[in-house]
């Protein structure tokens, strides 16, 4: 026997049209047919029938129990293994007609979803089938009417379709659909789907929006902030809520990133933004390990404070690598999440983690490109850049600053006397010797082969013999294994006493660093301004600063 779709689109070809609708849509129109008899108190005969699930929510199973109030009769077409069969057998209907539950005989027919609506002031049918090419995908054809004479082919397609799968249950059915015949359709009823329906049209067009602009962000910027601020209002407006909030979690070992949005300072001052934000932390922290989606809903008269706004949380996922979470709240206590809403959410929770997994991608390769790759410190490159951004700084501050160049004694030795390994091995300690002796506003790079230079932003020379001096110390203690101590030969240079330019600096701290080198290596040499052929006063390896130096940097 053919579904009920298909009976009917045969029968009445001209009358109906089918519309694709998204799964989610066909759901709330079917929400909206059942709202007009839970509104409207209608007296009215209802058959539904669902999808196979083998799980429905509390929503779905209070939505069947108030069907089945007021005299209603109420019939469902179910699979024996949908869990409605028991929810229908063990819920207390003693003050009420229970539910009859019908089992369809064909396969297919268990992925019909219809609800049929009779009643002698009202009619309506939607109808749909998930079949072949269109079961694994979001969308499928759906017809729906308000025409009684269509609503009574479909009712007579059923009676013949229960007597012949469902004998024991014909006379029950035929005596409902003769008492609920339908013979008109009041204008108001119908008026008031149509409205709601038109209501949910207008609301896809502006989540498609939302997530078109979204789209529209993540194709245009690299500015990662930038993507997810917009995600928050976007998604925020799109679905009219008080709150939306996204966290971020940071890359290598980095903090994670928060955003969030409210409608107004009333609403922002109503939700608390620091306590949706924790609430957020908190439940990004379970989420991480289990990766499911989270709903708070029926917030009212809830005694913990901190729950008594209904929320969503979806996880941001990209390839099974956890690198977020996406949260809407409302503070209406009354407020349940709508399947197309969540629905919204998991698209833009999708398009947003792979946008997450790209910046972090970007990011590595910029830091690549601007880092050593043993050491970790800063490349040629990128400290030429930063020295540039520091001498326009020091000059709108009217600032000096330092710039140390600095190179290891006998580098050639230890490479050929311990291997390669070993002269790894002493860059990269002579790498973590700068993180631990330096400032934060300092920059260390690597400017070729075993040579250094260090940017010391708002320093006169003798501070940065201070710095100089207290490193070349620290490196006379580092030791490689099969190759002894290391030494430095260290380079000052200082702007603008010695040079005013980038070129300039890095050749006065270069020919103060050779100095060192000829006059015996393992010290500190700054360079002489008075002498531009690389003359350079010396300051012995011994000897020791005053605390007037400490203070001056």
């Amino acid at each position: 026997m053919h579904s009920l779709f298909d009976a009917l689109l045969a029968q009445h070809a001209r009358q109906l049209t089918p519309v694709r609708c998204a799964h989610s849509t066909i759901a709330q129109l079917h929400r909206y047919f059942e709202d007009v008899v839970l509104e409207s108190n209608l007296n009215a005969l209802v058959i539904e029938s669902l999808p196979l699930a083998a799980k429905r929510s509390p929503r779905e199973l209070t939505r069947v129990r108030e069907l089945a109030r007021g005299g209603r009769r109420t019939f469902f077409f179910a699979s024996k293994d949908d869990s409605i069969n028991n929810f229908i057998e063990t819920a207390d209907f003693s003050k009420r007609i229970a539910p009859v539950v019908l089992h369809p005989s064909m396969r297919e027919q268990a992925n019909e979803h219809f609800v049929v609506i009779a009643d002698a002031r009202f009619s309506a049918l939607l109808a749909t089938v998930r079949t072949g090419k269109s079961a694994d995908s979001r969308e499928d054809e759906v017809v729906w009417t308000f025409e009684p004479d269509i609503v009574y082919s479909a009712l007579e397609y059923l009676m013949a379709r229960v007597g012949a799968e469902n004998p024991e249950h014909a006379s029950v059915f035929g005596n409902a659909v003769r008492t609920s015949m339908p013979k008109a359709t009041s204008l108001q009823l119908t008026l008031s789907v149509t409205t709601k329906l038109a209501h949910l049209l207008q609301e896809q067009a502006a989540r498609e929006i939302a997530v078109n602009r979204i789209a529209t962000t993540i194709r245009e910027s690299l500015e990662l902030g930038v993507i997810l601020q917009k995600t928050v209002t976007e998604v925020g407006a799109a679905l009219n809520v008080a709150g939306c909030a996204l966290r971020a979690e940071g890359h290598s070992g980095l903090e994670p990133l928060l955003y969030s949005y409210f409608a107004g300072g009333e609403k922002e001052a109503k939700l608390e933004r620091d306590q949706v934000i924790s609430e957020l932390n908190e439940i990004t922290s379970r989420m991480s390990r289990d990766r499911q989606l989270f709903i708070r809903e029926d917030a009212e008269g809830s005694e913990n404070e901190s729950a008594q706004f209904p929320l969503a949380v979806v996880p941001l996922v990209f390839q099974e690598r956890f690198v977020g979470a996406l949260e809407v709240i409302d503070d209406d206590p009354a407020r349940t999440w709508q399947d197309n809403e969540i629905l919204l959410l998991l698209t833009v929770a999708n398009q947003v983690a792979a946008a997450i997994n790209h910046a972090d991608l970007f990011a590595q390769m910029q830091q690549q490109a601007l880092t050593d790759a043993l050491t970790g410190v800063y490349n040629r490159r990128s400290f030429e850049m930063q020295l540039d951004r520091e001498l326009q700084v020091a000059v709108r501050q009217n600032q000096p600053l330092a710039l140390i160049m600095l190179d290891l004694d006998h580098f050639k030795q230890l490479n050929d006397s311990a291997g390669h390994d070993a002269g790894d091995d002493a860059l990269c300690k002579l790498a973590a010797c700068f993180r631990q002796e330096l400032r934060g506003v300092d920059t260390a790079a690597r400017f070729g082969g075993d040579e250094f230079v260090l940017i010391l932003p708002q320093a006169y020379t003798d501070g940065a013999v201070i710095v100089a001096e207290r490193l070349r110390k620290a490196i006379e203690k580092i030791e490689i294994p099969g190759g002894g101590h290391l030494a430095a030969s260290i380079g000052i240079a200082t702007f603008p006493t010695n040079a005013g330019t980038r070129s300039g600096l890095v050749t006065a701290a270069d020919n103060a660093l050779y100095h060192a080198k000829r006059t015996g290596r393992n010290r500190v040499s700054v360079f002489d301004g008075g002498a531009r052929d690389a003359a350079a006063t010396i300051l012995p390896a011994n000897q020791t600063n005053s605390d007037t130096l400490e203070q001056r940097m």
